[in-house]
């Protein structure tokens, strides 16, 4: 059964049957599978009910994926704007990455492989570990040594053999893909995928049943971009079937430690801050295909950590929504720049990245979002333990002046959060564990 979908480079024309890849080898065009398309929503479970808008798979697995809430924005957002909050946080393992990996197993099971192999940054491994238990496939996943603890305990949970690397994210999805080849296993790391793209372009479809064609724009964090490009798939779909004659502007946010897209197409240079997790890409090999989709229907965003922080306060405070950070960037960019009639991609749950937020059982804190200068400060600390007041400002990143940063660090040691000690004539400060 190997090799029964059957996939084709958009630019070159080569098909393709064995392989997954989502970009040709031989030219660098987009793959996608072959297949007829038509709007015809069923009773299936999961992204299922879309059958007829995906690749035919011989069986379909599902944990309930998809069918996600859209929420009228309340109190954080000004009354004059119509604006909705598409909770993927409701999906089984947190995050929306479960609708590419129902896709993804589902294929694997199909055509018969033994094991299922991935490079992930947390979420999608949660994913693919999840729906490859429930398929009872063994899965092996790579991982950077930056990735949370919450998103690995996910991973093992389910059974998942996880090995942590001191490499880079881009690094382990080349190595990944090699491996694949090599050893006769399933790739399922999503931007090497096609089938992740298929997966998640069910968004836009969802997108589209409860608002038609009302939608300006949808916010979305940018990462290695291909969320911007599987809802532009989608909505691209929902034209050429005629349900709708426009698509969307996609506004893809990124945070300003790495702002890979904005730096093309605005020359916008990195802030220096830290990358926020899930947001490393170095290139994509998406890479030319995003860029395109930006130039054609969309725009960027970049945002400062402060202001995912805030944004983030602001969903959990004002509408009840848990985002992870790199989630957050989201409504980030929308309160950085907002439009009517949009809506805002909530793609994982904060429970998953808690420590972006606050260290709250080492740190004593009673609150999740402590003042967000403080919780900068700590966090600073926490990775450069012994940094004087002056280092503290110019490695904060923030715009604020010296002597508040000295009142935030004597605040901060009054509440026995952080100590500061003489060392050869200078204060030095670091965290009370």
């Amino acid at each position: 059964m190997r090799g029964s979908l059957i996939a084709r480079c958009t630019r070159c024309g080569r098909a393709y049957s064995k392989d997954r890849d989502i970009v040709c080898p031989y030219c660098g065009g987009l793959i996608k599978p072959v297949y007829q398309p038509r709007w015809s929503i069923t009773s299936e479970e999961g992204v299922w009910r879309y059958s007829s808008l995906l690749p035919e798979v011989r069986v379909k697995v599902t944990l309930g994926e998809g069918s996600t809430p859209l929420i009228k924005a309340g109190s954080s957002v000004r009354g004059d704007l119509n604006v909705w909050f598409k909770d993927e946080t409701r999906n089984p393992t947190g995050s929306f990455r479960d609708r590419a990996a129902a896709l993804m197993v589902s294929d694997a099971v199909s055509s018969r492989f033994k094991r299922i192999i991935l490079a992930s940054d947390g979420n999608t491994g949660a994913s693919v570990a999840a729906y490859a238990a429930r398929a009872g496939v063994p899965v092996t996943i790579y991982l950077p040594k930056w990735v949370e603890d919450e998103k690995i305990i996910l991973m093992k949970s389910f059974g998942a053999r996880v090995l942590v690397e001191d490499k880079t994210l881009d690094e382990l999805l080349d190595y990944v893909h090699d491996r694949a080849r090599r050893e006769g296993f399933y790739n399922a790391s999503s931007t090497f995928n096609y089938l992740s793209l298929q997966g998640l372009k069910t968004i836009a479809f969802e997108i589209y049943e409860r608002l038609g064609s009302s939608v300006n724009a949808v916010y979305l964090p940018l990462g290695s971009g291909l969320t911007l490009l599987s809802l532009y798939e989608g909505f691209r779909e929902l034209v050429e079937l005629g349900l709708t004659s426009r698509i969307p502007k996609l506004i893809g946010v990124e945070a300003c430690g790495r702002p890979l897209y904005s730096s093309s197409l605005r020359g916008v240079s990195s802030c220096g801050e830290e990358p926020l997790p899930g947001l490393r890409y170095l290139k994509p090999v998406i890479y030319e295909h995003v860029l395109g989709v930006l130039e054609k229907f969309g725009e960027t965003v970049v945002v400062s950590r402060r202001q995912v922080l805030e944004a983030a306060e602001k969903l959990s405070r004002s509408e009840g929504l848990f985002a992870e950070a790199s989630s957050a960037v989201s409504f980030a960019g929308f309160l950085e720049s907002p439009e009517d009639k949009s809506v805002v991609l909530i793609t994982s749950h904060g429970l998953k990245s808690p420590e972006a937020y606050s260290k709250a059982r080492r740190l004593k804190f009673t609150e999740v979002f402590p003042g967000v200068t403080k919780r900068l400060i700590l966090d600073l600390l926490s990775r450069h333990p012994g940094l004087t007041g002056y280092e503290v400002w110019r490695m904060l990143g923030v715009n604020i002046s010296p002597q508040a940063v000295y009142q935030h660090l004597k605040e901060l040691e009054a509440k026995g959060l952080v100590r500061s000690v003489d060392e050869e004539g200078r204060r030095k400060y670091y965290l009370v564990k």
